[in-house]
């Protein structure tokens, strides 16, 4: 697995880490849906913090209000991570979209989000029909187009101690930049669906 999601083609990275990301929100969904109560999460994660729980005016100020958010949890959580660090074979970037594919799994399992749906959603495949996977994507997408631009190594999360990676490696050469554009007009897509879907309950 660390080999397909250090491959050097892009289309590789992705699709690892994308469906490893797909594997452990399935098994989040069974899992919460099935053992955990309604509303468990609601309202106590950084993002239902930052979003709230009522919608915008217009679709536009609720698509602008959600493309910040996960604009700046992009940048903060996989982009500068990535520059930062490798831990053990890969970068530090590479963990935030699948542990957030698990907090979606549990969201959608017991019906968490700020604005509550009418009941948590059984495991199936409608959930193509929304926009978190391809939020999801989208930060997976950033991660494997940005994962050759760390400055340091450190052999494992455990240790405080990392050495300089060397030659330094720059952003221009380590970006793939037509996969971070990609991932930019993919999150904005997913990000105005999310919109669209929001208004359309209110």
């Amino acid at each position: 697995m660390h080999s397909l999601l250090r491959h050097r083609r892009l289309v590789v990275r992705f699709a690892a880490l994308y469906g490893a990301g797909l594997a452990a929100f399935f098994v989040a969904w069974t899992l919460s849906y099935h053992f955990l109560p309604e509303g468990i999460m609601r309202g106590r994660t950084g993002a239902a913090l930052l979003a709230g729980d009522e919608a915008a005016d217009t679709f536009l100020l609720e698509f602008v209000r959600i493309l910040v958010i996960n604009a700046v949890v992009a940048v903060l959580l996989v982009f500068i991570p990535n520059r930062l660090l490798i831990v053990g074979r890969l970068p530090l970037g590479y963990w935030p979209p699948l542990v957030w594919a698990v907090m979606y799994g549990v969201t959608i399992g017991t019906n968490s989000f700020s604005i509550a749906e009418a009941g948590r959603l059984a495991p199936s495949l409608t959930v193509f029909g929304r926009s978190g996977l391809y939020e999801i994507a989208a930060y997976c997408l950033l991660a494997a187009a940005t994962h050759g631009i760390s400055l340091s190594r450190s052999p494992n999360i455990w240790t405080m101690r990392a050495e300089p990676v060397v030659p330094r490696p720059s952003l221009r050469d380590g970006v793939h930049w037509a996969g971070l554009a990609a991932a930019a007009v993919l999150l904005a897509a997913a990000c105005a669906w999310e919109a669209y879907r929001i208004m359309a309950r209110v």
